[in-house]
């Protein structure tokens, strides 16, 4: 017989000494990963690796860029042959911003846009407006068979 407790537990100086040694995947499951195309999760190390992060972006052209047009700093012209004006700004910016979602397009990266509104006219929006709001609001209809306290105050006035 096997003594109490010796064989299914261990000491704590036993569970201290235990590590876990990672060793590399055999060739065969390799070789069925990449078939599949498999890839593996992300680790702990993963996330202290060294990225393009947000300190690296942080140049004013990309501020600017990601900045709405109210927030941005005013522009003021002193010299008008060096200096830019708004409109050139506002250009250079868009160019910018064009050439950067082309290079995310490329790579692969899905990006969306917030879709713009059609106008035809501005008559026949207001209209196609005003009927949708109209269709929208149900009318309340009054029931007469349901209880209602409302109903017996006004017959009471008119009594008197």
């Amino acid at each position: 017989m096997s003594k109490r407790g010796q064989s299914s537990s261990m000491s704590y100086k036993d569970k201290a000494n235990l590590h876990f040694v990672e060793q590399e995947e055999p060739a065969f499951i390799k070789a069925m990963k990449s078939k599949m195309g498999y890839k593996e999760p992300a680790k702990l190390e993963d996330k202290f690796d060294e990225e393009a992060g947000p300190a690296d972006f942080d140049d004013d052209e990309t501020d600017l860029m990601r900045m709405k047009e109210e927030d941005r700093p005013q522009v003021v012209v002193l010299n008008e042959e060096t200096d830019l004006t708004k409109e050139e700004m506002v250009k250079e910016l868009d160019a910018k911003k064009k050439v950067e979602e082309d290079k995310l397009i490329a790579e692969g990266k899905i990006t969306f846009k917030k879709p713009v509104k059609r106008t035809t006219d501005g008559d026949s929006v207001d209209e196609e407006a005003e009927k949708k709001k109209k269709k929208s609001t149900p009318t309340p209809t009054v029931k007469k068979g349901l209880l209602s306290f409302g109903d017996d105050d006004e017959e009471e006035e008119d009594d008197c």
